[in-house]
């Protein structure tokens, strides 16, 4: 009977502990994003013997709910959550009621996390994976990131998460590719040997050139912050571009969605002195939506005629910050 993981389709971190748990445990997986996670929690097989959430954070405005389909589902099998985005103490209290056992850490990416979890189950090459997620996410200074990539050639890993993440952003779209690309990691391949990942990264690689130009033109800056209405599938890219474009502390890049809702990625530089994934989460309140993520790197679904009141507020509190 198999295992079943859920992990964050978006990025390398989700990507890798998607992997991470298929190389330990075997068995079935299925990748989505925060919006579509409780649907998917619903949707666990009925012939799972385990389930392992990763790389998937929650936020204020649908929390209840998600406990009590953690609950649900851990009356039915072990449930292992993974994650590194913030929770308060008392989230972390409620979701432990559940029965469900729990891995956070903000120290650590969320692969790094999934890492430790099962390390007894995999295979040494387990540990690069690891390591993708944390220079991808760049948390790869944190005490046990640092460690384990003394014991590799920096070089290569940062290629190789190169490679993987632009890959991913390239085809992130359709998702039989980003689930393609778990399948190869979990089976230990190197991102470059990957079919035509190497290939691919390579025309991401200049799209990314372009857009650097194109951001310059296309963005606009609102005091301490910089946007951009984007067509990208990698909304954090372009936040990230608009950082040394316009010389702010927080880019936010936004594109929109079916049914008039807009989603924003929202990145920090050291010059920013709020945290984004909380703050984030209560402007998004306010106009209608949902948010949340970690201190410099937040996102973020609201309808797409609350973004220029969004953007206001968010520029607001870090004028008061």
């Amino acid at each position: 009977m198999p295992h079943h993981c859920i992990s964050h389709i978006k990025d390398v971190d989700g990507l890798s502990s998607a992997a991470l748990v298929v190389a330990a445990k075997g068995g079935t997986f299925r990748l989505t994003d925060y919006d579509d996670l409780l649907r998917e929690i619903d949707a666990v097989p009925a012939t799972a013997t385990g389930v392992t959430i990763c790389d998937l954070g929650t936020n204020a405005s649908n929390f209840p709910e998600f406990v009590g389909k953690l609950e649900a589902l851990a009356k039915r099998v072990p449930v292992t959550y993974i994650d590194h985005h913030y929770l308060t103490e008392e989230s972390k209290k409620e979701i432990l009621k559940t029965g469900v056992e729990l891995r956070h850490d903000v120290r650590d990416c969320a692969s790094m996390l999934t890492y430790l979890t099962y390390k007894e189950s995999l295979p040494e090459g387990g540990r690069l994976l690891a390591l993708y997620g944390a220079v991808t996410d760049y948390m790869d200074t944190s005490a046990n990131a640092s460690q384990m990539m003394e014991t590799f050639d920096r070089q290569f890993v940062l290629l190789e998460c190169t490679i993987l993440a632009y890959a991913l952003a390239k085809n992130g779209r359709d998702y039989a590719y980003p689930e393609m690309l778990v399948r190869g990691l979990a089976s230990m391949k190197a991102p470059h040997s990957i079919d035509e990942v190497g290939r691919e990264a390579l025309e991401q690689a200049e799209v990314v050139r372009r857009l650097a130009e194109d951001v310059r033109s296309k963005g606009t800056r609102m005091g301490k912050l910089a946007y951009m209405r984007t067509e990208q599938s990698s909304t954090g890219n372009v936040a990230k571009l608009l950082l040394g474009a316009f010389g702010v502390s927080v880019g936010v890049a936004y594109k929109d969605k079916l049914g008039g809702t807009a989603e924003l990625s929202l990145r920090g530089t050291s010059e920013s002195k709020i945290h984004l994934g909380k703050e984030i989460g209560l402007i998004a309140q306010r106009h209608g939506g949902s948010g949340g993520g970690h201190e410099k790197a937040a996102g973020c679904s609201v309808p797409a005629s609350e973004i220029q009141g969004l953007l206001a507020d968010l520029e607001s509190r870090l004028e008061a910050s």
